[in-house]
């Protein structure tokens, strides 16, 4: 069977090629459509294939969206797959238009997205100085329209969709709010959560006890956003005047001092073992309405890495799937004073790194789940 997967980002994208693996272990050829780049070599695929999505094209403009669609018309022509694998809302949108056999792997959440993205835009776009202001409203108004459009589409296509084909998402609890988007209908959804792969993992190591207390965060997405879903600002002021152990950030652009440093972006394998080094892995956002659809991944990564698992106390569907695994904390005062105490007992910490180390080998991987990818091809 032929699978062409379709994105309105590129690669790598490592759910896309985590589920593609899938598909190829159980013999099926697998293919890539999507933003192409010198970044983009995948050695998953068959064949890979530019598709120039624009942010226009993914909110629905008429004029960019249909470009993007005679792209796809033109690709599946071409390709001829049994089943399409659409990771992104346009890309699903798009194969829905065309009546092509679609999966819809919905897991951003997209009504949740364009909500939060709203907020982002608005925060962005600023209060403009009086040199710039005529300048600041236009913006201001481009920033609107954008706004309102996918908000609109979105929310719109989602319901659409999730009423029409088979959906993957990543936590049971979009899973309960897309199932109330059916309308009544029977196409099922699929939760699949972003655990990593067991190759990725089955040569780590132990955790090794540590003396001194060391945190990781990895997250270069956070930077300098204060009003977003990810909002961390005061967290490395934090580290530097508390006594809390030493902070670490992936992602960040490189940076040194005494109680913090930053790495720059980092591949797969010297994340993990730059997270191997530290033995608590933060998920520091402060609480935001979204995070109860949100399940990220950089979780089961460190409890791979055997690091115990800090986040923010609204995140249920981490908490939900680590259980006594993981710790969370309400704000920042309340994180310091949980720090502190770890600080003072290594020997406890170190029994629960080892213990997350095992349940991760155990039940975080997503080989877990291959099962329920093909059942979503098969139920096309």
């Amino acid at each position: 069977m032929k699978i062409l997967h379709l994105s309105d980002d590129g690669l790598p994208d490592w759910r896309v090629e985590k589920s593609a693996l899938t598909a190829k272990k159980s013999g099926h050829e697998v293919f890539f459509g999507g933003r192409l780049n010198s970044a983009s070599h995948s050695t998953v695929f068959s064949e890979t294939y530019p598709i120039e999505w624009t942010a226009s094209a993914m909110i629905g403009i008429p004029y960019y969206y249909h470009r993007v669609k005679k792209q796809i018309e033109r690709l599946v022509q071409q390709v001829r797959p049994d089943i399409v694998h659409s990771h992104n809302i346009g890309s699903a949108k798009v194969s829905l238009d065309l009546s092509l056999p679609l999966i819809f792997d919905d897991h951003e959440y997209f009504r949740m997205l364009s909500l939060v993205n709203a907020e982002n835009l608005k925060y962005q776009s600023g209060l403009p100085s009086k040199s710039r202001l005529v300048r600041g409203a236009v913006q201001r108004m481009k920033l609107s329209f954008v706004s309102r459009q996918s908000i609109s589409n979105w929310i719109k296509w989602e319901k659409e969709l999730v009423s029409s084909v088979p959906t993957i998402t990543v936590s049971e609890q979009i899973a309960r709010e897309l199932s109330k988007e059916k309308d009544g209908r029977t196409k099922e959804i699929f939760v699949v959560p972003n655990f990593p792969t067991e190759t990725e993992t089955n040569e780590f190591r132990k955790p090794q006890k540590k003396d001194s207390l060391s945190v990781v965060y990895a997250g270069g997405d956070s930077k300098h956003k204060q009003v977003t879903n990810r909002d961390i600002s005061g967290l490395t002021d934090l580290f530097m005047h508390a006594d809390i152990g030493n902070l670490t950030i992936i992602g960040w652009e490189p940076e040194y001092s005494e109680k913090f440093k930053a790495t720059g972006f980092l591949p797969r394998e010297k994340m993990y073992d730059e997270m191997f080094k530290n033995s608590i892995g933060l998920i520091p956002w402060k609480k935001h309405w979204s995070h109860r659809f949100l399940n990220p991944n950089k979780a089961y990564e460190y409890a791979h890495a055997g690091l115990y698992v800090m986040l923010t106390s609204d995140l249920k569907s981490v908490i939900h799937t680590l259980g006594e695994n993981c710790l969370t904390f309400d704000d920042y005062e309340d994180l310091a004073s949980k720090l502190q105490y770890y600080k003072r007992n290594t020997d406890e910490l170190y029994e629960k790194r080892f213990k997350i180390f095992n349940y991760a080998r155990t039940n975080l991987v997503w080989e877990k789940h291959d099962k329920k990818i093909l059942d979503a091809y098969k139920s096309v």
